[in-house]
């Protein structure tokens, strides 16, 4: 079921089904997420947990019993409660049973918020640690907004921002998608990256040991602009989907990476982002800011 909340500035609209923005308006109703065009990319906002990107040989054991683990964990596609709606806050949350068990053999609760102040949308997600046991794991925002912003401009109408000189460092991948240890620096102090059709050559750029608070996509004649607080986070990851034009593009506040090539496939075992004692509870907030 969707569920809407607005300001003056924006309308938000969240489906129980993953707790994800299935749409966000601005003050003229113009629509700015990506609609999940199936053929194209089927989702426009998930959250990844409790792992993001692949896992070491699509599976992991636990007190010996294996499981199968897809891409980006299985939050994105469950069913979550309503907590609490009011004008401009909405809250979910979900709990672990039996089906999830199936998948990843804890109890958890995931607690999803957002909140509409101004321009921004605060997103809040607190994972609290109900089993008798220790709870690993990883955590990915995923949000995809279109691009161009509108029928007058193209892809390289834009250009990525840091609002500090940077010299990004860039996590390299193996053929199967996996962290393999590698790096390379994509620029020297550099604050733009300009943005074309076809941009990525190994589908995505994930970002570590960033010093920037804010990462943002860029209209350039405009200055119109989707800012991303990443201040938090140890990685944000640049990403769209293969097409001959580009369609929407993503800036992902990561907590975790996929998998490294070495990783072991005991999960208790892994190098998680985020470890959790029995009643302990984490907390994250990713903001966006949307000037246009």
């Amino acid at each position: 079921m969707q569920y809407t909340i607005k300001n003056t500035h924006l309308t938000l609209t969240v489906d129980s089904l993953g707790a994800q923005m299935v749409s966000v308006k601005n003050e003229a109703g113009e629509e700015l997420l990506w609609q999940a065009d199936k053929s194209v990319w089927g989702y426009s906002a998930p959250m990844l947990f409790p792992w993001a990107g692949k896992i070491k040989e699509g599976k992991f054991f636990v007190d010996g019993q294996e499981f199968a683990a897809s891409n980006h964990g299985f939050i994105r596609n469950v069913e979550h409660s309503l907590v609490l709606k009011e004008d401009n806050i909405i809250i979910f949350e979900f709990k672990a049973n039996a089906e999830t068990k199936k998948k990843f053999p804890y109890s958890f609760v995931f607690r999803t918020s957002y909140v509409l102040s101004g321009h921004s949308i605060h997103h809040k997600v607190d994972v609290t640690n109900t089993d008798s046991c220790n709870l690993g794991f990883g955590l990915g925002f995923h949000p995809g907004f279109k691009l161009p912003f509108d029928s007058s401009h193209k892809t390289e109408d834009y250009y990525i921002e840091f609002d500090t000189p940077q010299s990004p460092k860039v996590l390299t991948f193996s053929d199967r998608f996996l962290i393999d240890g590698g790096s390379y620096i994509y620029g020297e102090n550099i604050s733009r990256i300009p943005l074309k059709d076809n941009f990525f050559e190994n589908d995505s750029l994930i970002f570590s040991e960033l010093t920037a608070k804010t990462v943002s996509i860029v209209e350039k004649d405009t200055g119109k602009r989707i800012e991303f607080d990443v201040q938090d986070f140890p990685y944000v990851t640049l990403w769209t989907a293969a097409t001959p034009v580009t369609k929407f593009f993503c800036v992902e506040p990561w907590l975790s990476t996929p998998d490294r090539e070495d990783a072991p496939l005991h999960w208790e075992k892994k190098q998680h982002s985020i470890n959790l004692k029995p009643g302990e509870a984490y907390h994250i907030l990713s903001r966006m800011r949307i000037t246009r």
